[in-house]
């Protein structure tokens, strides 16, 4: 049996894998910049209310 094939390129699990992972590292570092941002905010928002 040959693996599926799109195209007549075949599609290996692998690739399937490395493409996730890319995907799930990506998402990683944009809710880690997202998370910082947040907590700069909200640090900001207190010492505004702080010097109030």
């Amino acid at each position: 049996e040959y693996p599926p094939s799109v195209n007549g390129v075949q599609t290996e699990g692998l690739d399937y894998d490395r493409l996730k992972q890319d995907i799930l590292d990506e998402m990683r570092k944009e809710l880690t910049k997202l998370k910082e941002e947040l907590i700069d905010a909200i640090r900001q928002e207190l010492s505004k209310s702080n010097t109030a």
